[in-house]
C-alpha cells in the first residue's frame, strides 16, 4: 500500500495552537492511502473493487474521507474504448491529418469527442525549432521524438463548457492502437459512486474524478467530476489576520486532490488509479463541479475582449498589441 501524509500550513498552524491547549495534540494531517487495483475490464464492479482494495490496505472507508479515482479506470469500465483500427476517418480528419501529420482515425475520434476545436498547437515543430526544451523533462531524446511523431499536432478542445487537451484520449497502459474517451456528466458519475459506496458500506465518501491536463511546464491532475466535497471554498473577501478583505481564499479543493493523489498515482506503471484522502477538511455537500464553476469556455471571448481593452486604456496600444501577439 502506498501512502502518503500531507500537513498544509493551515494544519501546521491548527496543531500548534492545539499544542498550547489542555489536551491538544499534533493529529491534524492529511493522510493519503494508494489503492492498488487489477487491471479494470468492461463492466467491473468499480466499488466493489475499491472496497476490497482499501479493506486490503487495511485502512477501509470511512465518513467524510475523499476516493480520488482516475477518469481512465471510470472509462475501461464503462467500456469508453476505441480501437483506432476500426475507425473510419470523415473527410475533415483526413484534411486535419494532411495538414498535421497525426494519424487521422485519432483524429476523427478527438472530433467526435469535442464540442469545439479551439487551436491546434504544433508542439513537434516547437521542440524542433528550440521554443520547447524537453531535455529536463524525459532520460530519452529518442522517446521524446518518437512520441512527438504519433502526436505531433495538440489540439486544444472543449467538452461540455471545459477546456482538454486532444479531447481527454488517452493511450497511455492501453494496448496498442487502442485509445479511452473521457467519461460525460461526470459528476453524475462521481454521485453515482458515492451513493453505492454509501448503500454497500454505509459510509458517506466524497469522490473526485481525476485527470492529466499538459501544460508547459509539466502535467497537473485536475478534476472532472466530483460529488460530496464542496469543490471550491466561498472565502473570497473574508478578513484576513488584520480584518482587511482578503483578495483570494478560492481553494480549488477538488484540484487540490487531484494534485495531491497524483503524487501516489503517477503516470506510469505504478498501478494505484485510486488513492483514498483521510483528514481532510471540506464541508460536504450534495453538489458537483459543474455547480461551483466561476466562467466557462463559452465566455472565454468575452474575457479576452475586456482584458484587451483594459490592457489598451490602462497600458496602452504597444502592450495591448503585445498581449495580442501572445
Amino acid at each position: 500500500m502506498a501512502l502518503c501524509r500531507i500537513a498544509s500550513p493551515r494544519q501546521i498552524f491548527n496543531a500548534a495552537q492545539s499544542q498550547k491547549e489542555p489536551g491538544g495534540s499534533l493529529s491534524n494531517q492529511v493522510t493519503l492511502y494508494g489503492l492498488k487495483m487489477p487491471i479494470i475490464e468492461e463492466k467491473a464492479d468499480l466499488v466493489s473493487l475499491i472496497v476490497d482494495s482499501a479493506r486490503s490496505a487495511n485502512v477501509g472507508l470511512e465518513d467524510r474521507d475523499v476516493l480520488a479515482l482516475t477518469t481512465k479506470i471510470v472509462s475501461k469500465a464503462l467500456g469508453l474504448l476505441v480501437a483506432l483500427s476500426e475507425v473510419k476517418p470523415s473527410k475533415r480528419a483526413l484534411g486535419l491529418s494532411k495538414k498535421t501529420g497525426a494519424d487521422a482515425r485519432f483524429l476523427e475520434v478527438l472530433l467526435r469527442e469535442s464540442d469545439d476545436t479551439i487551436a491546434a498547437v504544433p508542439i513537434k515543430k516547437m521542440v524542433e525549432k528550440g521554443l520547447v526544451d524537453f531535455k529536463g523533462v524525459s532520460r530519452s531524446p529518442e522517446k521524446v521524438l518518437r512520441a512527438l511523431d504519433i502526436y505531433p499536432t495538440l489540439f486544444i478542445t472543449s467538452r461540455e463548457g471545459t477546456l482538454w487537451s486532444n479531447s481527454g484520449l488517452d493511450s497511455s497502459n492501453h494496448p496498442p492502437g487502442v485509445v479511452s474517451m473521457p467519461p460525460r456528466n461526470a459528476d453524475k458519475i462521481a454521485k453515482s459512486i458515492s451513493l453505492e459506496i454509501k448503500r454497500r458500506v454505509g459510509k458517506s465518501v466524497a469522490v473526485v474524478l481525476c485527470d492529466t491536463e499538459i501544460f508547459l511546464e509539466g502535467s497537473l491532475d485536475l478534476a472532472r467530476g466530483s460529488y460530496g466535497i464542496r469543490p471550491v471554498t466561498p472565502n473570497f473577501g473574508e478578513e484576513d489576520l488584520y480584518g482587511k478583505p482578503k483578495f483570494g481564499g478560492v481553494d480549488h479543493l477538488a484540484h487540490e486532490v487531484c494534485c495531491a493523489a497524483a503524487l501516489l498515482m503517477r503516470q506510469t506503471g505504478e498501478g494505484i488509479p485510486a488513492v483514498l484522502v483521510r483528514g481532510l477538511e471540506y464541508e460536504w455537500c450534495d453538489c458537483g463541479l459543474r455547480d461551483y464553476k466561476v466562467t466557462s469556455v463559452a465566455m472565454l471571448k468575452g474575457i479576452v475582449w475586456e482584458v484587451f481593452k483594459h490592457t489598451l486604456r490602462v497600458l496602452g496600444v504597444r502592450h495591448a498589441l503585445r498581449l495580442l501577439l501572445a
